[in-house]
């Protein structure tokens, strides 16, 4: 059995204004900060202790990493898969300002059950979903019968929960992970088993 803490990255500029960010170098805010600090206090109590943690190399998880490693005394790994979907033309608009500037592309994004959907100049949702399970394949493998920390973004955690739990797939887009949030996944050889959905609990203080 192994232990998946899937760990949504604290809050970063784009979140609070609203903007959507793929592969943008977008930094935490003081409040994310903060909130990743709160998570890494929570994780270094973790028992029994973990023994890895992989990120996605983006500015945002990078910052959120950083102290939970400190925390748990060990090295982050950089991972690329570990990626946000590219976003390409869409990256830096609000919701608004992509329905108004490109209303045939955000007509078929409402579509999700659509893998074929790919963003202008950016990634197919099909090749995104195609990249996450296999870093998380690979993962997985390397740290059988361990408790490993994975540090991502919304969409990425999203598709990691669809490939864990294929029989979500229909509606992969309804998991509602929160900057911070603490998804706890056990990995079974025989069936996996949803522990915790965007834990919360660390951030009352903060």
């Amino acid at each position: 059995m192994t232990d998946l803490l899937l760990v949504r990255h604290a809050q970063a500029t784009h979140n609070l204004e609203g903007r959507w960010e793929g592969w943008g170098a977008t930094p935490l805010t003081e409040e994310g900060q903060c909130q990743a600090q709160a998570l890494a206090r929570r994780l270094a109590s973790w028992v029994p202790a973990i023994t890895c943690l992989h990120t996605s190399p983006l500015l945002r998880a990078w910052q959120t990493a950083e102290p939970i490693a400190l925390g748990i005394q060990v090295t982050p790994i950089a991972h690329e898969g570990l990626r946000e979907i590219d976003f390409g033309q869409v990256s830096g608009q609000t919701r608004e300002s992509f329905q108004q500037t490109m209303p045939d592309v955000y007509a078929r994004w409402q579509d999700r059950t659509d893998l074929t959907f790919q963003f202008p100049g950016g990634e197919q949702r099909s090749a995104f979903f195609q990249r996450v399970g296999r870093v998380l394949d690979e993962i997985v493998g390397q740290h059988r019968g361990e408790r490993v920390i994975v540090v991502s973004h919304g969409g990425t955690l999203r598709a990691a929960l669809a490939h864990l739990f294929p029989e979500t797939m229909g509606d992969w887009w309804a998991y509602d992970l929160h900057n911070a949030s603490l998804t706890h996944v056990r990995v079974g050889e025989r069936g996996h088993t949803l522990v915790a959905l965007n834990d919360c609990r660390h951030l009352e203080s903060t």
